[in-house]
């Protein structure tokens, strides 16, 4: 982050690098994505492309037998943040 971008994250951010998916009632096949890393508040992924990642999903991480509904709040095209709605 540059010294020039204020901090706004909430939060502090861990890095995860744990496999994950993306499921929603309406896209059918769940979305293969990679955890990039964790808040209290949110996560970043990473999705490779092409993709159509949906505003509000379920996010499904295996090894953790963890599930989240999460909504979708930006994104670069491969990586996006969501913040955790439960």
């Amino acid at each position: 982050m540059s010294q020039w971008t204020p901090e706004r994250r909430s939060s502090q951010r861990y890095p995860a690098f744990m496999e994950g998916w993306i499921a929603c009632g309406t896209t059918g096949e769940p979305i293969e994505c990679t955890v990039w890393d964790l808040s209290e508040a949110g996560v970043r992924l990473v999705v490779p492309p092409p993709a159509d990642v949906p505003l509000e999903f379920e996010l499904r991480i295996p090894s953790e037998d963890a599930k989240a509904n999460v909504r979708l709040i930006w994104t670069t095209g491969i990586h996006y943040g969501a913040k955790f709605m439960d």
